[in-house]
């Protein structure tokens, strides 16, 4: 069955095989092909995303909850399998994750292409709304609407604000930013009794009937059949018990106003006596580091639901300490040791000053993080370092799209060559820094009877033979040599430290061989224009000479090239 994908709502990851023994494991009828795959151990990475709780979340103590969580442990116990979770910020994130399967999916929201297994739990949706609302004018209201699910019939995009989490968008309408919102009713359930919402009414709409499945990215017949079977063993008896124990682990909060409402004036008379206690004698250096330490703590938290990672490294006694989701990070021991060596040796050779730009770290699985540190440099008495405090934020995402920008604005776009800007801008840079000792050699290049081509054969074609004459040019000269498009059939080799004039003169007689061979069933050649390196400061002083010797070797004929001389102007003449 092919479907399309929601999740729920990344912190974290862990590998979890837990024992969910509440009952005893029924037999499953397994084929010998399912009893090998799982006889071969294989880690099944399984992902979804934060923040959908009781369906998948991290709870207070960072480790992964919910529903699909347990009704994943249950067919690990039923079945051997090994299963590692882990949960994303954002619905793009799971989908680049390379996972095995994502769990939280239902029917309705999956993508065509994925195949889902049978589902594990139904729900309907919940209407919660400010309590000073009407429910049935909510035409011109506000909608909190949740990043990734789709909205309701009849909502304006101009009403509506989004939210990365559920919670979030319940906390919207308890503050009145927003008027109301729908979720499934167990996650609206859970958040209800969590933070113990004073301003939300909820009611049952009955909008949409959700049912949610393991959804499979990846085409393998064996796990879904395993994990069917096992989903079909657990009687519906075992399944609600599992679901109910799940969503009743709720951690209640406790807010400021509830702390206030019960303990208000003993609070406020300790804060009157501790005030009128404090001496104005208080080291400054101490209030400062309470309160770092307090927004170290803050920092801390917010870190759990972000891409960011605390430290604090005591220079003095050269302890480096992590939070814990180093540990998630890096992954084995090993690689945690030899990533905190290379962040305090950064650290320390960064002449104090605390923010650096950019620090590569090796992750776990192989890979490498790139981050960016952003810190505070505390010093003793006597003006020596004496700690450091900050955090790390991943900006590995980042740099890869910028790269893939700068590599996009570089290239063009239909031979994958350098283009005109590019070209003139990394030659100039050669001319500037060319050694006087080495000769450097510009070949301007044009196809011959390119129009003909297009006439004849239609743009596609020439599209094509452009295509393959940029894969004769990289085939034809050296790594290091500047090759770019730089007009429709027009392109340009700049070849630096060139040993001998013989050197260029073979290249482009092999150039044409190699764009003829590329291009059978009919013929093609390009002609060159050759100006050596003597004296110019621009590519357009080189160039020029280049282009004269070219409209002369257009003027000989098919597949010719002239080196540019420079007494009187003349040319020299080269044989294809």
């Amino acid at each position: 069955m092919l479907k399309r994908i929601m999740f729920m709502t990344i912190t974290t990851f862990t590998i979890i095989n837990i024992n969910v023994s509440v009952f005893a494991e029924p037999e499953l009828n397994l084929t010998q092909e399912e009893k090998d795959y799982i006889a071969k151990k294989i880690v099944i990475k399984a992902v979804s995303v934060d923040g959908g709780a009781p369906l998948h979340y991290i709870d207070s103590k960072g480790e992964i909850k919910g529903i699909a969580v347990s009704v994943l442990d249950k067919i690990a116990d039923m079945t051997g399998l090994i299963f590692e979770y882990r949960l994303y910020d954002s619905i793009e994130k799971a989908f680049k994750s390379n996972s095995d399967i994502l769990f939280g999916v239902t029917y309705h929201h999956a993508p065509a292409e994925m195949v889902l297994s049978q589902s594990y739990l139904k729900s309907e949706t919940i209407l919660y709304i400010n309590s000073s609302l009407d429910p049935n004018e909510l035409e011109d209201k506000v909608y909190a609407a949740f990043k990734g699910a789709d909205l309701p019939e009849g909502v304006r995009e101009e009403n509506i604000i989004y939210y990365d989490t559920r919670e979030g968008t319940m906390d919207a309408v308890e503050a009145g930013e927003a008027d109301y919102g729908y979720g499934n009713a167990y996650s609206v359930a859970f958040y209800m009794l969590q933070n113990g919402y004073k301003n939300i009414v909820t009611i049952p709409k009955g909008k949409e009937s959700r049912e949610y499945c393991i959804g499979f990215p990846k085409e393998d017949e064996v796990l879904l059949s395993i994990i069917n079977k096992a989903i079909d063993a657990i009687d519906e008896n075992k399944m609600q018990t599992l679901i109910l124990d799940v969503a009743s682990q709720v951690d209640r909060k406790i807010t400021f106003s509830m702390v206030i409402d019960a303990y208000g004036k003993w609070i406020f008379g300790i804060i009157f006596l501790a005030i009128s206690i404090l001496s104005f004698s208080v080291v400054s250096n101490v209030r400062s580091n309470k309160r770092l330490k307090t927004q170290n703590k803050i920092n801390e938290m917010l870190s759990q639901i972000s891409n960011e990672y605390l430290y604090e490294y005591f220079v003095k006694t050269n302890h480096l300490e992590l939070s814990k989701k180093y540990t998630q990070l890096f992954g084995t021991p090993k690689q945690l040791k030899e990533a905190s060596n290379m962040l305090k040796n950064t650290l320390l050779n960064n002449n104090l000053d605390g923010n650096i730009s950019e620090i590569r770290l090796p992750l776990a699985y192989g890979e490498t993080g790139i981050f960016k540190s952003i810190a505070l440099n505390m010093f003793d008495k006597k003006g020596k370092l004496d700690f450091i405090v900050g955090k790390m934020v991943d900006i590995s995402e980042e740099i890869r799209e910028k790269k893939r920008l700068v590599t996009k604005s570089e290239k063009d776009g239909l031979t994958g060559l350098y283009n005109a800007a590019t070209v003139k801008e990394f030659i100039n840079e050669s001319i500037k820094t060319k050694d006087k000792y080495e000769v450097d050699v510009l070949i301007a290049i044009d196809c011959d009877k390119f129009k003909y081509i297009n006439d004849t054969y239609g743009h596609l074609t020439g599209d094509m033979v452009l295509k393959n004459v940029s894969k004769g040019l990289g085939v034809t000269f050296r790594q290091n040599d500047i090759i770019g498009r730089i007009g429709g059939d027009e392109f340009c080799v700049y070849m630096k430290n060139v040993p001998m004039i013989d050197l260029v003169q073979l290249k482009c007689q092999q150039l044409n061989r190699v764009i003829q061979e590329i291009n059978r069933g009919f013929h093609i050649s390009v002609s060159c224009g050759i100006a050596f390196l003597k004296g110019e400061s621009t590519y357009e002083e080189l160039f020029a000479k280049a282009d004269k010797a070219l409209y002369e070797a257009k003027g000989k004929g098919e597949g010719k090239s002239v080196i540019y001389r420079e007494d009187n102007n003349a040319t020299v003449n080269l044989k294809a």
